[in-house]
């Protein structure tokens, strides 16, 4: 047998070679005709003329192809020395995998929380969260019992027809419908907790805690400085869009601050708050346009903080355009808005990473829940949701989801049994010998 490779009609078959379909042009021949047909109908008669005499050619070339006895090569194989070798097995190196054994078809993850874990978090996280809504009672002097009233008018529309100093005392069928809502509402989130925690992914440490901290410390501050400054601007203020504004603040910051890691953390930390105060007042603007208030009225809000003002301020006031007012609430705006960049980019390289059940946990449970809540009792009892102290509503289902979500992660977890029905059973134990 020569080198090359040789028509199958003019060669011995030998063991030592692998028949393989001979190679043609006929295909590229044939396609390049139709080309040529093509390109004819709309330029010239020539390329016409060309393609269709390509065409029988190429259309001649594939058909001798399928002629029995042409159209295949004997292709010699390598040497036996290059061959690969016939793998010699050898019994007893590595014992076998039998149904049911561990790693046998395990099942993913292999370890997981029991759904005990959930309900105990839930249990726990139930029993601490009432103490800040408790303290807010004694602090501003509504007492124990008006957040439980507020808690039972979700579902019951009558008790937005209570005066104030009705919702203050203690009723015992609000307290029975309070109690019941709270108990259901820890038990079903904390058994979400157990599941769904464990298999989140991680948080990087700045979104962590820029997503945490920075809506938290904005948020307690503005609504001690309102109290302070004025009381009934307090009221006025959409608590739920606010902190959802705090929340874009901090997560943008904290996404420019890692972009930013070749910089210095002041500089990146100042930058990074600098982006976030720029799309913080997105929720805010939007709020005031689904209310009606307009897009002014979140800013004057903010000026009105600091602004000097004769008797209150009227709601056409706040939803109407100032020139005055809004540079003063862009300058309050701009200067906390580098404050808490620059706090965040000093602190940020100083505190502990968040494991990652934790920064969900108290993260996104407590602004599902909070949502939930508002948009139910703005549906159920709309009245109600304008009592609501919600900073103190966010920060009770703050206090719930790093507590349940603790004890989640405390928790010992549990093997998941591998497939099957455990070992098969031995021959000799079959018959007895």
């Amino acid at each position: 047998m020569s080198d090359g490779p040789q028509l199958a009609h003019d060669s011995a078959r030998d063991d030592d070679a692998i028949e393989l379909p001979a190679p043609t042009v006929a295909p590229l021949v044939l396609a390049l005709s139709i080309a040529l047909l093509a390109a004819g109908v709309a330029m010239s008669l020539a390329f016409l003329v060309v393609g269709a005499v390509l065409f029988v050619v190429g259309l001649s070339m594939w058909v001798s192809q399928l002629i029995p006895g042409r159209g295949h090569v004997h292709e010699p194989r390598v040497a036996a020395a290059l061959r690969p070798q016939t793998i010699a097995a050898r019994r007893g190196a590595v014992a076998r995998l039998q149904v049911g054994m561990p790693g046998y078809r395990l099942r993913l993850p292999v370890r997981v929380h029991p759904i005990s874990a959930g309900v105990k978090g839930g249990i726990v996280g139930g029993i601490v969260m009432p103490l800040p809504a408790m303290l807010y009672g004694l602090a501003s002097g509504h007492g124990i019992w008006l957040p439980i009233n507020l808690l039972a008018g979700m579902v019951l529309p009558n008790v937005g027809q209570m005066e104030t100093a009705q919702l203050e005392q203690f009723h015992l069928p609000l307290f029975i419908t309070g109690c019941v809502i709270h108990a259901v509402t820890s038990l079903i989130i904390g058994l979400l907790y157990g599941v769904l925690l464990p298999t989140l992914p991680d948080v990087p440490k700045p979104i962590a805690w820029g997503a945490l901290l920075m809506p938290l410390l904005w948020t307690a501050m503005s609504y001690f400085a309102w109290g302070a400054a004025n009381p009934s601007l307090r009221a006025r203020v959409d608590w739920l869009s606010f902190v959802l504004s705090q929340l874009v603040f901090g997560i943008i910051a904290a996404i420019v601050f890692m972009r930013l890691r070749a910089w210095r953390p002041v500089a990146s930390g100042v930058i990074g708050g600098l982006v976030g105060g720029l799309l913080m007042p997105l929720p805010a603007m939007l709020w005031g346009v689904i209310s009606r208030h307009g897009i002014w009225y979140p800013a004057n809000l903010l000026a009105a903080m600091v602004t000097q003002h004769s008797g209150e301020f009227t709601t056409a006031e706040l939803e109407g355009y100032h020139a005055e007012w809004f540079a003063t609430a862009m300058m309050v705006h701009l200067v906390l808005s580098i404050l808490f960049g620059l706090a965040f980019g000093l602190v940020l390289p100083r505190v502990p990473s968040i494991p990652g059940p934790m920064a969900w946990g108290g993260l996104v449970m407590p602004l599902l829940w909070t949502g939930l809540s508002y948009g139910l009792m703005g549906v159920v009892n709309p009245t109600l949701q304008r009592v609501v102290e919600w900073p103190w509503f966010v920060a009770s289902q703050f206090v719930f989801g790093v507590v349940a979500s603790i004890v989640v992660v405390r928790s010992v977890e549990v093997h998941i049994p591998p497939a099957g029905r455990g070992p098969e059973p031995r021959d000799e134990y079959l018959t007895g010998k």
